[in-house]
């Protein structure tokens, strides 16, 4: 089929490269940097700092869609001249207007790393881990006048290894993506897709970023604490308050999932610090053992304690 996609960063080039594997035509690209920059200023950049999108589109000796946005008049009629059969969406913020959408003969189709309804909106990566989700995954749905609300046309679920940052997440759901993008191309071709409407008493939706994203509260439990950290790497930090200073954190471990005083409260694990040490009696957010020089300090949530690596 001859396909034009739509997207940005690690997900635009999973679908391409997934697409090409499968011989079909991609007769253009449409990329993020048209949209976030004016003509002069991307065509300076575009020259002096190339962005990956745009290194991997030449390298595929592709072409470069040129227009300002989806619901521009320019797109359209970039999308007029091209005539593909599809379009494939990654990673975009842009709803498309319907002209847009009913042109090609199999649709708009976004590709969205979640395993819808569950975990609409931006950034599911970090909504699933930070929601302590076992799974999640990618799914392939046609596109309409909302966000991620299309028929599922296709879908693929994987566990979450409870290590896995945001960022490792985004990685992993890229390569599924591309596995998946070649047999969902020929499965629509060959008219094998039965589409699923949602069921809107699953859905959920998540607002990224959201108010204090990057502040961790200690009246959170241990392991809540920890999700937040590592679901929000790479594209930020979190900070904290330890002894009435903020810091901002590297890195969590979990040293006591709950407060089950069985064992007599003591720490248990590999701390750094001082395994051993007691903890009851301590409220959330207090700094049970804080070592200056490394930075490095246990701490009572409102479930379990932590260890928080800061800097």
């Amino acid at each position: 089929m001859d396909v034009v996609i739509v997207g940005y960063d690690k997900m635009l080039a999973a679908l391409i490269s997934g697409a090409k594997f499968k011989g079909h035509n991609i007769v253009g690209v449409f990329r993020i940097d048209r949209v976030r920059y004016l003509w002069p200023a991307l065509f300076f950049k575009d020259i002096f700092n190339p962005s990956n999108d745009l290194s991997f589109i030449k390298s595929h000796k592709l072409y470069d869609i040129k227009a300002d946005s989806v619901k521009s008049k320019a797109f359209l009629d970039e999308i007029r001249r091209l005539n593909p059969d599809i379009i494939l969406v990654g990673s975009w913020s842009e709803k498309f207007p319907s002209n847009v959408i009913n042109f090609p003969k199999y649709g708009v189709v976004n590709c969205h790393p979640s395993l819808l309804p569950k975990h609409r909106g931006a950034n599911p990566y970090f909504w699933a881990i930070y929601s302590g989700d076992e799974k999640t995954g990618v799914t392939f749905h046609l596109m309409d006048e909302n966000f991620d609300t299309g028929k599922i046309l296709m879908q693929a679920a994987f566990k979450i290894d409870e290590s896995l940052t945001g960022g490792e997440l985004r990685d992993k759901a890229a390569k599924v993506s591309e596995l998946m993008v070649g047999e969902l191309l020929e499965d629509i071709k060959n008219n094998k897709i039965i589409s699923v409407i949602q069921d809107e008493d699953e859905a959920t939706y998540d607002k990224y970023p959201y108010p204090d994203i990057d502040v961790v509260d200690f009246m959170e439990p241990a392991k809540k604490v920890y999700d937040k950290v590592r679901a929000l790497k790479p594209w930020g930090y979190c900070s904290c308050v330890l002894n009435d200073k903020v810091y901002r954190i590297e890195s969590v471990r979990v040293l006591t999932f709950d407060d089950n005083f069985d064992d007599g409260g003591i720490i248990r694990g590999d701390s750094l610090l001082n395994a051993g040490k007691d903890y009851r009696g301590y409220k959330p957010g207090d700094v049970i053992e804080f070592d200056f020089n490394k930075r490095m300090a246990i701490v009572k949530c409102i479930h379990g304690v932590v260890w928080v690596k800061v800097f």
